[in-house]
C-alpha cells in the first residue's frame, strides 16, 4: 500500500477536526481523557496522531438524532 492510499484512510487531527466539525483542541482533550474517537499513533516514537476515517464516520453516525 502506498503512502497516498494510507493518507486517504487516516486523517491528521486538523483534518479530522474539520471532518467532524470539532476543534483540534476538543479532539486533543478527548484523547487525553480517553473518550471520543479512536485514533492511532504513527511515525517515529509514535508521535503522530491519525484518525481512521472509519472511526470518524462511526462517531458521526452516533451523533445523529431523529428529533
Amino acid at each position: 500500500m502506498n503512502k497516498t492510499a494510507i493518507t486517504r484512510q487516516a486523517l491528521t487531527p486538523k483534518e479530522a477536526a474539520q471532518y467532524v466539525g470539532l476543534s483540534v483542541s476538543t479532539l486533543r482533550r478527548m484523547r487525553i481523557q480517553g473518550v471520543g474517537i479512536p485514533y492511532i499513533k504513527t511515525g517515529e516514537n509514535n508521535s503522530a496522531v491519525r484518525y481512521p476515517i472509519s472511526a470518524l464516520n462511526k462517531f458521526l453516525e452516533k451523533q445523529q438524532r431523529t428529533m
